[in-house]
């Protein structure tokens, strides 16, 4: 039953998307969409490179790693006016990315509270930081996270 209720909503979004794409584009929609395609593409062009080199230090393989980024940047790429409309753009991206890091390496994402969230976060940092050697406010924007929290995250690493 679920199966059927799925191949139906599977069914529905698919012929919304044909409508949406036949609809007549007003010039303002178009512009918006323009705007957020080269919004995608400068972000996609800035982070591809840390998140390319996170994903291979972590999973250890350079051709499961580019998969990896791929299936992120897609996803993000789906969903990006959305989340390009967020508080934080970069910070989504960080998450969806780390997500997909961790199915590869057999460490299934899982909801966390916000304080095991802060120490994943701290990890990362110290990661970026100690194998990868980017600079603290490289790091900030490749977690997308405000320079001024960087230093509470980073004091312990080199300590761990």
């Amino acid at each position: 039953m679920s199966g059927s209720r799925s191949a139906a909503r599977r069914e529905e979004a698919s012929a919304a998307l044909t409508a949406r794409r036949h609809a007549p584009v007003c010039p303002q929609e178009h512009r918006a969409q323009r705007t957020a395609l080269t919004a995608y593409t400068a972000f996609r062009e800035r982070h591809y490179a840390p998140y390319l080199q996170y994903a291979s230090l972590r999973i250890g393989r350079r051709q499961t790693a580019e998969r990896v980024v791929t299936a992120a940047f897609t996803e993000l790429a789906v969903s990006w006016t959305a989340i390009l409309g967020s508080a934080g753009p970069a910070a989504v991206a960080w998450r969806i990315l780390h997500d997909h890091v961790d199915r590869a390496t057999g460490c299934g994402p899982a909801t966390v509270p916000r304080s095991q969230d802060m120490q994943t976060l701290h990890n990362d940092a110290c990661f970026l930081h100690e194998q990868m050697h980017l600079s603290r406010d490289r790091i900030a924007e490749v977690l997308g996270i405000r320079p001024s929290d960087l230093p509470r995250l980073l004091p312990l690493c080199s300590e761990e």
